[in-house]
């Protein structure tokens, strides 16, 4: 029977190595989830400075003063000649031009849509996360069977 105890250490070894591959990937891709998700949060947080902007300006009407960024951290001062209107990329350094209120409901609607993205991301990691911490149990479990 000394071949079947030898067999069951290998099919035990074989077992580890599978889950330790497995866990292996799984962190790999719980990192990558949690790389995006930190991502979308800044998308998000730059989305919501711009909308705020751009109401605050639409709220000034005219006598917007705005500091324009010239590069190296330095600004000018300028006057917004047209709160009416915004400058919009679209894609593929396109850009066309919209009006101030559908700019604002587009910038909303991207909002909404990056917080879709980041709660399915959100729960792509927990249950990635819950998954780790039950091949950590299983493979220490097996290890000390050994």
């Amino acid at each position: 029977m000394w071949w079947k105890k030898v067999s069951n250490n290998e099919t035990q070894k074989e077992d580890i190595n599978a889950l330790v591959l497995e866990l292996s990937n799984l962190q790999s891709y719980a990192e990558a989830l949690r790389q995006q998700i930190e991502l979308s949060s800044t998308a998000i947080m730059e989305l919501t400075i711009s909308k705020s902007s751009l109401e605050e300006i639409k709220r000034r009407g005219g006598n917007a003063e705005v500091l324009v960024p010239i590069g190296a951290g330095n600004f000018i001062r300028a006057s917004i000649k047209d709160v009416n209107s915004v400058i919009v990329n679209i894609g593929a350094n396109v850009s066309i031009e919209k009006g101030i209120d559908v700019a604002i409901s587009d910038i909303e609607e991207k909002i909404k849509k990056v917080q879709s993205q980041m709660e399915n991301l959100r729960s792509q990691y927990i249950q990635v996360v819950s998954r780790i911490e039950e091949l950590q149990v299983k493979i220490n479990e097996l290890s000390e069977k050994k």
